[in-house]
């Protein structure tokens, strides 16, 4: 039987720099976070009431760490041991040029899959991954999922960025009499009908959500404009969309206020009117939106939230649609600050405060 003599690890001195001090008061100021856990660690090897087994426990690390802290104190004081290291890990396989690259077929809406930016990567870069793995690069890289915007492939996205510096040109053309008072106005409309409009709904993981729809053909439509100040809305609901039709919206809004002229801007849909037509009243104005460019008008995030609120439902008749249309509209002819939230303090405010009226 053999007898080993084992002699314990002589204890190094832990405060080589002489900042123990130092330690305490750095340890009251720092908020929670990496750094005051290694000053804490320190501050309990200081102590020398506890071992390493016992600091470690005591702060749910392992030795080791505790250990590589306390030789990183020997070694450089406080200011080596709030040094944190890099890892010494594998590098990305998707780094510089590549995944500056990847970036941008990103901003394009480039792929419709992740496997499809995987097949990229390996047949443009050479770069072989698991399946799994590309999702994490592509939202390390700042990627989603998100459901695209169509446009129209005869837009002209220069002439609508153009649009936006533009419209104070436009309204001061219009050589409106300085003595009169002008309300500019946001205008569209939308159509709405029986035919069941499904969307999105929150649900249990697992558990598919039915909705009963109808294929029903009974359409209608509401005008509507906002005033881009935020101080008024109007909405009229019609049968059809025609110039006649449009008229009586028009009218609707010119006899609210006769004595000002009202400046509708809206797309250049065919039962528009163009500016200076003589069946509208004479305080009415018109400016044409850019072609095939809904972005420009903030009525469209309106005819959104309106559809948030009807779809999912069956209705008896557009009468029942109606009513609820209602509902979801008042709010925005009642309170100034729903109009204002949906024109925003953006260019369509700063290029008509600009003009001279």
């Amino acid at each position: 039987m053999c007898a080993f003599l084992c002699m314990a690890r002589k204890k190094r001195a832990l405060d080589v720099k002489g900042e123990a001090d130092a330690v305490l008061a750095r340890l009251k100021k720092e908020p929670a976070g990496w750094r005051r856990e290694r000053l804490l660690a320190i501050k309990l090897g200081l102590e020398g009431k506890l071992n390493l087994e016992e600091i470690a426990g005591q702060l749910g690390r392992a030795r080791s760490a505790i250990q590589r802290w306390f030789d990183a104190y020997r070694k450089g004081g406080i200011e080596g041991l709030l040094i944190k290291n890099k890892g010494n890990g594998p590098k990305p396989l998707v780094r510089g040029k590549v995944a500056e690259e990847l970036r941008k077929k990103l901003e394009a809406g480039e792929w419709r899959t992740g496997h499809e930016a995987r097949e990229w990567l390996e047949k443009e870069h050479g770069i072989v991954m698991h399946p799994n793995f590309i999702y994490a690069v592509l939202k390390k890289l700042g990627g989603r999922l998100k459901v695209a915007r169509p446009v129209h492939c005869k837009k002209d996205h220069n002439r609508a960025e153009a649009f936006k510096t533009d419209l104070c040109n436009q309204l001061e053309a219009l050589d409106i009499p300085k003595e009169k008072q002008v309300r500019v106005w946001m205008q569209d409309e939308m159509r709405f009908g029986l035919h069941s409009v499904v969307r999105r709904a929150w649900g249990l993981r697992g558990v598919r959500i039915i909705k009963a729809v109808e294929q029903r053909y009974d359409w209608g439509y509401v005008y509507g404009s906002l005033e881009v100040n935020g101080q008024g809305a109007e909405f009229s609901y019609l049968p059809t969309v025609s110039k006649e039709a449009t008229r009586v919206h028009l009218e609707q809004i010119s006899n609210t206020d006769q004595e000002s002229v009202h400046v509708f801007i809206w797309d250049g849909a065919g039962f528009h009117h163009l500016d200076g037509d003589v069946e509208l009243p004479e305080n009415v104005r018109l400016i044409r939106l850019p072609p095939y460019s809904p972005e420009l008008n903030p009525i469209e995030k309106l005819w959104d939230i309106v559809k948030d609120g009807t779809c999912n439902r069956l209705y008896d008749n557009l009468d029942a649609l109606e009513e609820k249309l209602t509902e979801r509209l008042r709010p925005y002819w009642e309170d100034a600050k729903r109009v204002k939230s949906l024109i925003g303090d953006g260019w369509i405010l700063s290029e008509v405060n600009a003009t001279r009226h």
